[in-house]
């Protein structure tokens, strides 16, 4: 009699009152959210030398944005990045309200954005970048209730986290989640560079640094009808990792591991996750960290589960991480890329520098948008 595998079938998750119902990205090799997958779907990369140096006196390569010039940095640079994907990710409902002559109210705005502790930091970025961001989109913000998340990656998830905690609270019906972010500054470059981070002949272990800025439109599902959805939001958590990058015990994956068994919850042994996009590239300490965490929480997936990388080719995008995996996974569902593999869940997942990580759970929402 022949051995026979029964594998535990995969459940469907819940939809949650959650609602992603607009998308705009930037990345180095594209313009909008569609352009920014397709170009790591047709693994698209173009690292361009700068004018700076490594320390081997040798030109280092950034993944950035063409358009905006290299003497642009800082604040400046941020809000290049950012308004086209602001506008991108609000004009569904901007163009709604329009048509039925309303005024839009104005949006809180929750943004990741690098940790004050990151080298090149514009401390300016607390006072003016979303007043500056308001005046050169021209969407009205709430900038009473907005604010900015300075935890670089792994913020990206507090971010969100903080975002849908808005939701319903003092007639709170949408609110714009984002994160921006460049390593292109002297300072950072110099940072990673002296941290032997940096990718090259010398480093194989290093990420090629890059830059980005995504936002999603979250909504009260009650508030999105007459709004494309592309999936809602399941689960989210974000924990503190006690050992770690550049601890003296190594790295246990406490963090990320407490992280996915939370954001499942009751789905933890379902192995229903098809799909995980995360934020790890080529550092070996990142790539060590996740293994693990999956490894100690593989009852969560479904036993082909796709591992997609996206920041290995869009460079290392940091604060910006969160979102832009998030709106890839919403796009890859809008578009029907990849086929039916990745299924109608994913997670994301985000590890920063310092100690926190985040993950983020989503639930595809059926394609003609219909409450």
């Amino acid at each position: 009699m022949s051995a026979q595998t029964f594998e535990r079938p995969s459940v469907a998750l819940p939809r949650s009152d959650v609602i992603v119902c607009g998308l705009g990205a930037r990345t180095h090799a594209g313009l909008t959210a569609l352009q920014a997958m397709l170009a790591v779907r047709a693994g698209k990369m173009r690292p361009r030398p700068s004018h700076l140096s490594d320390r081997h006196g040798e030109a280092i390569a950034v993944c950035r944005v063409a358009s905006i010039a290299d003497n642009v940095q800082g604040l400046a640079r941020l809000v290049a990045l950012a308004c086209a994907p602001m506008i991108q990710a609000t004009h569904a409902v901007r163009s709604t309200d329009a048509m039925l002559n309303r005024a839009s109210a104005p949006l809180p705005v929750v943004l990741a954005v690098s940790s004050p502790a990151r080298p090149g930091f514009d401390t300016r970025l607390s006072r003016e970048l979303l007043p500056t961001l308001q005046a050169k989109t021209g969407i009205a913000l709430d900038q009473g209730r907005s604010l900015l998340v300075g935890a670089d990656r792994g913020g990206g998830i507090t971010a969100f986290r903080t975002a849908m905690a808005m939701l319903g609270q003092d007639g709170v019906d949408r609110v714009l989640v984002g994160g921006v972010d460049s390593y292109f500054d002297p300072d950072v470059l110099e940072w990673l560079d002296e941290g032997r981070r940096l990718h090259g002949l010398e480093t194989e272990n290093g990420f090629i640094p890059g830059e980005a800025a995504a936002f999603v439109l979250l909504s009260r599902r009650s508030r999105a009808t007459g709004l494309h959805r592309s999936a809602s939001i399941v689960g989210v958590a974000v924990e503190d990792e006690p050992r770690p990058y550049g601890s003296a015990e190594p790295c246990q994956a406490l963090a990320m591991s407490h992280a996915i068994k939370l954001a499942t919850g009751p789905f933890e042994r379902t192995r229903s996750i098809p799909w995980v996009l995360t934020d790890v590239v080529n550092e070996r300490h990142r790539v060590d960290e996740w293994q693990l965490a999956f490894a100690r929480k593989f009852h969560a997936f479904t036993p082909d589960v796709v591992h997609d990388q996206p920041l290995l080719k869009t460079g290392d995008v940091g604060a910006a991480s969160a979102a832009l995996l998030v709106v890839m996974a919403c796009v890859q569902w809008d578009t029907g890329a990849g086929g039916g593999a990745r299924g109608e869940a994913a997670m994301v997942a985000t590890h920063s520098d310092g100690a926190e990580r985040g993950v983020l759970l989503l639930a595809r929402e059926q394609a003609d948008g219909v409450a």
